[in-house]
């Protein structure tokens, strides 16, 4: 199955949560924002949130400095 991670195509396998994917590419969930389809998902969601085929995913990193 096919979506578009942060404007790349990826493949992942059918039934993959936004939690486990996040988990595979080694993102700590506490430290991102997700956006699935041009909607914000909370972190209480991310074990819920089931990825399907031609989702449009951005994953943006929390990073500090000063």
């Amino acid at each position: 199955m096919q979506i578009q991670l942060n404007g790349q195509k990826e493949e992942i396998k059918e039934g993959t949560t936004l939690k486990s994917l996040l988990h595979s590419k080694d993102m700590n969930p506490k430290v991102v924002a997700c956006e699935l389809n041009l909607k914000i998902i909370r972190r209480a969601q991310l074990e819920r949130v089931i990825l399907k085929e031609g989702d449009t995913l951005e994953i943006i990193r929390m990073i500090g400095g000063g």
